[in-house]
């Protein structure tokens, strides 16, 4: 019952952040928050922000069987994978300018396709799948196997939910975009 419980906590934070996202639901703040809408993004980020902690302080009140041995070779790659993870969302927040991510800054409307952006176009998934790999090596339970497992069936969806909105928001030049970067893993070629 209480990994049922994880797996529906995970569903309705997905939900609430796809509407919450979503232009429909901006529009329609905007509309009834008028001048306050300016605060959206930062209320937006900081229910993602405390939903997330909720979810992880409840998944680490559940039983911790662990599905297989943990030694130092699977604590380094752990380690090795979240790091890489951190770091990629880092060069994400760099190329979307953190506080403008946020909430704390004015958007910058512009399309860019600069740093990391030029490589993968969903930096900031990338860096989550590569963190809830790590975790999950680190931790190998199944409260955190249904946790990854519940992201990394969001992922699809919200990369073709954001996709969607990008392309009504940039047209053919993030049409191009697509067509050249891939969204999760960097293909580096030969010049």
């Amino acid at each position: 019952m209480n990994y049922l419980f994880l797996t529906l906590l995970w569903i309705v934070y997905f939900v609430l952040h796809s509407l919450l996202a979503s232009d429909v639901v901006k529009l329609f703040a905007q509309k009834v928050l008028g001048n306050g809408y300016r605060y959206y993004r930062i209320i937006y980020s900081l229910i993602s922000a405390v939903g997330l902690l909720a979810i992880l302080f409840y998944q680490a009140t559940l039983p911790a069987v662990l599905l297989f041995a943990v030694n130092g070779m699977t604590r380094y790659l752990s380690m090795l994978l979240a790091t890489a993870g951190v770091l990629i969302i880092s060069q994400a927040f760099r190329e979307h300018r953190f506080f403008s991510f946020i909430g704390l800054q004015a958007e910058i409307a512009e399309f860019r396709r600069t740093g990391i952006l030029k490589y993968i176009r969903h930096p900031i998934y990338s860096g989550t799948i590569l963190i809830m790999l790590g975790f999950f090596i680190f931790n190998p339970t199944i409260a955190s196997l249904i946790s990854m497992a519940c992201v990394f069936l969001y992922l699809p969806v919200g990369i073709s939910l954001e996709e969607k909105k990008l392309i009504r928001h940039y047209g053919d030049e993030y049409l191009t975009y697509k067509d050249e970067v891939p969204a999760l893993i960097p293909r580096f070629r030969k010049r």
